[in-house]
């Protein structure tokens, strides 16, 4: 289930709740307020009956020939329920209910209990209490001359006639709502009921159009995030409104700027790093005179090409030459001069290699050449070649007396165990070379 529809079942949820809930209250207050109303108005309708009475008898102890309590107040309300003692509302009093209360001696109102109610109608009586708090009626709950006891006081009203204070009413039970209340009850019940399905529609519109409004914005955020785990960091969602959704497309667009940003300034750093660790490890292989390779990269490569060689039983040539008379050179012409005559020497060499050739300058006034895939006698003819093109270099232009030859051993059989070894032999050969009148090449198989 997606975000979106899981808020809006909670806007939807929440908002009919709340609709239910308000529609129940209001519901359940209006009918308390209307049965308020009710038992307060039977309330001052017995107290006016009272009154009346007393005003007309002038005391609870009247004489056994005046009318009955009860029988004054059905003539009091003629053509209408009347609210009788026990709260029965009968229209009128009963004939043997008269006849008994004459039978019994008894004086209006009957001590502990009034007149009988119609059958299936709810009682809704009242208690009365003379000035001294002694029970008249007890409405089925207290003896007749029981005092009333003080929790039962709290709620009784007063009987005043002339200023004097001549009992306490209190109701019990309830009354037995009128044709008329409840057809109101069931008009107001009614409109209750449309204002809360009203209620209810709304709130289902409101759900399904915020839930919408927030599931597009979230969803741009889904795809968004998604495309930058793919790899694209730069991502724009649309900002709607002011609210905190939109503060966090807003938040979320500053961060992908920030992070596209700084990726990019990362990678052009990881490409810098790149170059100059490239650069770093030239200058570590290379010769910073020459820019030819150095004699520890030489070493390394050596030994490769030689088990290689080893391996597969292929040829291979070490070389090791040296520039006559380079001491001579540099006290003659100078240190600058035999620099020029390095750096020169070095790119004679350097470019009249092959591919798979390697060299390097060994030290000094010394280099080193190892040609694989290369039997002696080609060797032997490279190296000479290279000798006459040291040699027939116009040295003059660096210095008109100047004159720079080169003397070689190559060495060519594997057979020597190691490339270092090779080396060695290749070694022996030029001290040869120089003993036999320098400018020269010498090579041999051991």
């Amino acid at each position: 289930m997606s975000l979106r529809t899981k808020f809006m079942l909670a806007l939807l949820l929440t908002g009919l709740a709340a609709v239910a809930m308000v529609g129940g209250l209001a519901y359940v207050g209006m009918t308390k307020k209307v049965d308020g109303l009710r038992r307060e108005r039977a309330a001052e309708q017995f107290h006016e009956a009272v009154t009346a009475y007393m005003q007309k008898y002038g005391d609870w102890q009247a004489s056994p020939g005046k009318d009955g309590f009860d029988q004054f107040m059905a003539e009091r309300q003629v053509g209408s329920r009347p609210v009788l003692s026990d709260g029965a509302q009968d229209e009128q009093r009963r004939p043997e209910d008269e006849r008994r209360a004459r039978e019994e001696g008894r004086r209006p109102p009957p001590p502990g209990q009034g007149p009988a109610r119609r059958l299936g109608e709810p009682p809704f009586r009242f208690i009365l209490a003379d000035q001294d708090y002694r029970v008249l009626l007890g409405a089925g709950v207290y003896e007749h001359g029981e005092p009333l006891p003080e929790a039962a006081r709290k709620d009784a009203r007063v009987v005043k006639v002339n200023g004097r204070i001549v009992g306490y009413v209190s109701p019990e039970g309830v009354i037995t709502p009128s044709k008329q209340e409840l057809q109101y009850l069931a008009a107001m019940r009614e409109a209750l009921w449309y204002g809360v399905s009203g209620a209810a529609l709304l709130a289902v519109v409101l759900g399904v159009l915020l839930s919408r409004s927030l599931g597009r914005t979230l969803s741009h955020l889904t795809g968004a995030v998604r495309a930058m785990h793919g790899g694209s960091l730069l991502q724009r969602v649309p900002v709607e409104g002011k609210d905190e959704v939109a503060e966090l497309a807003v938040a979320f667009n500053a961060m992908s700027e920030q992070l596209a940003r700084t990726h990019e300034e990362l990678q052009e750093s990881h490409q810098t790093i790149l170059v100059q660790a490239e650069q770093m490890r030239e200058l570590s292989v290379r010769d910073a005179l020459t820019k030819l390779h150095n004699r520890r990269h030489f070493d390394e490569q050596a030994n490769t090409l030689f088990s290689h060689a080893v391996r597969h039983k292929r040829p291979l040539a070490m070389v090791i030459g040296d520039i006559d008379h380079f001491k001579r050179i540099n006290d003659t012409f100078s240190h600058a001069t035999g620099d020029v005559v390095l750096r020169q020497v070095g790119e004679i060499l350097r470019s009249h290699m092959r591919l798979s050739d390697l060299v390097a300058r060994y030290g000094g006034e010394e280099f080193v050449i190892a040609f694989p895939e290369t039997e002696l006698p080609q060797a032997a003819a490279l190296c000479d070649k290279l000798r006459n093109l040291i040699e027939s270099f116009p040295w003059h232009q660096v210095h008109p007396e100047l004159k720079v030859t080169m003397s070689m051993g190559v060495y060519a059989d594997v057979a020597a165990g190691t490339a270092e070894a090779m080396l060695q032999k290749a070694d022996a050969l030029l001290y040869r070379a120089k003993e036999t009148g320098r400018n020269r090449v010498c090579f041999a198989v051991a």
